[in-house]
């Protein structure tokens, strides 16, 4: 068992460590003594990983209305602005308001 911090193990290592703590518990080859102790490092593993995809979405769901906005421009079709919609906030900022003007919710 590694007592690297589940923080500092890369993804790869964090999934290599899980697999074999899965693995160890399933055939039965942990020690009664040491069972509540690696069952323990496999939730922590887990919870950071579920961190760690949970933050990697939140950024691609933050970045893909900007490569969105990109790919239009460069295939010229119209900027957001233009066809009336806001353009995305930049990085840090909150969304810009939509003018909805006279038009009923």
């Amino acid at each position: 068992m590694s007592d690297t911090p589940p923080g500092e193990l890369s993804y790869a290592q964090a999934v290599e460590e899980l697999n074999r703590i899965i693995a160890e518990l399933d055939e039965g080859l942990v020690d009664v003594d040491a069972l509540t102790a690696r069952f323990q490092r496999a939730i922590d593993i887990m919870e950071d990983l579920d961190g760690r995809i949970r933050r990697a979405r939140a950024k691609v769901d933050e970045l893909a209305p900007r490569l969105e906005a990109i790919s239009r421009a460069a295939a010229g079709e119209a900027t957001p602005a233009a066809a009336g919609q806001p353009a995305p906030a930049a990085p840090g900022q909150p969304a810009p308001a939509y003018d909805y003007g006279d038009e009923p919710f």
